[in-house]
């Protein structure tokens, strides 16, 4: 019973830390493990972090100074996942490299699609966005939240919707950043 006394003062104590200090309340096994230390773990990229909610299989390589939210799926068992650097992959965020659907309904007669993911430089995934097998994401994107990315998006684009369809560009002039939305 003692043991257990301990444990809940270090929680409590450490949710109390964490929410004094950057007033957030998360999931209890966020206060055990260290976000920037699973993801050195993962060998990815230098002051890249990833919640210990995210599940990581396969085959997946990510860049420098990139924030994997909670609750994402990287799963890379039948390809390659590769995301450059600085990149925000927000909370949900599904990234596949099969896809079985044909292979069930047929019974296992029909094999699963397979292919690698590439997600470019500075590019944002909005939350719960799910991007399938054999597409690349270019660099200095912005993905929207909710989107089903089944096809290739072109460097500087602004993709929304289900599936994803390109609705503006990216303009980054100097130090300004821009998002230009085409006209309907």
């Amino acid at each position: 019973m003692d043991e257990k006394i301990k444990l809940d003062e270090y929680i409590w104590k450490k949710r109390n830390e964490m929410y004094k200090e950057w007033n957030r309340v998360l999931p209890t096994n966020e206060l055990f493990f260290d976000r920037w230390e699973k993801a050195k773990w993962l060998d990815f990229g230098e002051d890249t972090t990833i919640y210990d909610s995210s599940v990581v299989m396969g085959d997946v390589r990510v860049g420098k100074k990139v924030w994997i939210g909670p609750f994402t799926m990287l799963e890379a068992v039948s390809g390659t996942i590769t995301i450059g650097d600085f990149c925000s992959i927000s909370t949900g965020v599904q990234i596949y490299t099969h896809d079985a659907a044909m292979h069930a309904v047929s019974g296992g007669k029909v094999e699963f699609k397979k292919g690698d993911v590439y997600i470019g430089h500075n590019t944002y995934i909005g939350s719960m966005t799910i991007i399938k097998e054999n597409v690349s994401v270019g660099n200095h994107c912005v993905i929207g939240a909710n989107s089903f990315v089944n096809r290739n998006i072109e460097d500087y684009s602004i993709a929304i919707g289900t599936p994803a369809r390109v609705v503006g560009k990216v303009v980054i002039e100097k130090d300004n950043v821009k998002f230009k939305y085409f006209d309907k």
